[in-house]
């Protein structure tokens, strides 16, 4: 990834060493379009933890960002130094006060709202979700395995999960092609007043659901929230918003990503690709040591005082970008990183890690099992068709824009 070091139009606070400063730009540098694994890779061989004033989107400053995984862990574990409150900022960006739930709670109050949403997400949750999930995705492949060629990412990897988290939402899946679109304006468009303006159709959007589910409730997870009562009290508004808007945003692009970076390997990788065929009952582990490769999500965290981290002085109020696509390389945490290796042992943070494991962990998982599963049996010789250009990105979460793939039929 190509240092701007010699950039001039920024200013550093002044506890932060000289050495230190190093910028990196995860939305636009050049070289994320083309491997944003291989280009982050380099930030391992300096310090693992820099001062990136290019990160400038939480407080105009910029932030300390985290190359080692072990320091990521530490982080993540402890809230009551690295607070996630206002972690996201979709909320801010429209004027808003809400926070995303629980995701931008610290605990106590974060155990709180867990309590009665953990079961939604739970294992058998989600068993019993399992065939809409077979059924979505099968609905899918129908739509192009006898044409022997798709773009993978508009014609599954976007709309399978989209559609999964709307049904549980329960909204309308005819309103499939206008939630993919407010999500790539949310988490990557190009401008502050782009997603600026995304952020508030869907705030627009989910503020009448919650009005129309409180009038009337319905047997889905929008009328759950807005009629359950916990410690003797019902969730107001602003409650319903933040965990309405935690579950929309948090289907958008996640797992869409993950099923990217996931076929393109398999579709370059005839060894991986045949082993999985031959071995159907490691696509678990497969699924999991691609979780580790290509973990995709950056999140933030604000120190709540003065601290010494690592050898590093931090103040009350820095803040601190969690690039998952760097750790998810890191040589000190996993022995020839950049290799997929299905008989890896994991200790992965593409699900986060601490109080803040991902609520939807399970329903991730199952989907982009039932992805692997379906797809490899059905299009066994799956390859990146001849000539075409695969497209990468940064950004809020990283991903492949654009991925043709063909077949035999």
């Amino acid at each position: 990834m190509t240092n701007l070091n010699t950039a001039t139009n920024y200013t550093v606070p002044s506890h932060v060493p000289a050495e230190l400063v190093k910028c990196v730009d995860y939305n636009n540098d050049p070289a994320l379009k083309l491997d944003p694994y291989l280009a982050l890779a380099p930030l391992h061989d300096g310090p693992p933890v820099f001062w990136n004033p290019l990160n400038t989107r939480h407080d105009g400053r910029g932030t300390w960002d985290v190359a080692r995984a072990s320091y990521m862990r530490e982080i993540l574990a402890d809230q009551e130094t690295f607070s996630s409150k206002n972690c996201a900022g979709f909320s801010a960006l429209i004027g808003e006060s809400w926070l995303m739930t629980p995701l931008e709670i610290d605990p106590p109050d974060h155990g709180f709202y867990r309590s009665f949403l953990n079961p939604l997400f739970s294992p058998v949750a989600v068993k019993k979700m399992d065939e809409r999930i077979q059924a979505r995705a099968q609905e899918l492949i129908d739509g192009f395995k006898d044409r022997g060629h798709c773009e993978f990412i508009s014609e599954f990897a976007r709309p399978f999960p989209i559609a999964i988290i709307m049904q549980l939402l329960g909204l309308p899946i005819d309103e499939l092609d206008m939630f993919i679109d407010w999500g790539q304006r949310l988490l990557h468009g190009d401008t502050i007043e782009i997603q600026a303006q995304a952020a508030s159709e869907i705030h627009l959007y989910l503020k009448d659901r919650i009005a129309e589910k409180r009038r009337a409730p319905q047997d889905d997870f929008i009328s759950y929230i807005c009629k359950t009562e916990v410690d003797g009290r019902r969730l107001d508004d602003g409650e319903c918003m933040g965990i309405c808007y935690l579950m929309f945003v948090g289907g958008l692009d996640t797992v869409a990503s993950s099923l990217g970076f996931q076929f393109h390997h398999l579709a370059t990788h005839h060894d991986h690709r045949q082993f999985l065929l031959d071995h159907p009952k490691k696509i678990p582990a497969a699924v999991e040591e691609y979780l580790r490769r290509f973990s995709s999500v950056t999140t933030a965290r604000q120190v709540t005082k003065d601290i010494e981290f690592h050898g590093v002085t931090m103040h009350e109020g820095d803040w601190l970008t969690l690039c998952q696509p760097i750790t998810s390389v890191d040589p000190l945490e996993y022995e020839n990183p950049m290799e997929v290796n299905f008989d890896r042992r994991h200790r992965h943070l593409a699900f986060s890690f601490g109080p803040h494991f991902c609520l939807g962990s399970h329903i991730g998982r199952r989907e982009l099992n039932v992805a692997l599963e379906k797809i490899l049996s059905q299009l066994p010789n799956l390859r990146v068709a001849p000539d075409s250009q695969v497209i990468s990105h940064g950004g809020a979460v990283f991903g492949i824009a654009h991925l043709e793939l063909q077949w035999d039929t």
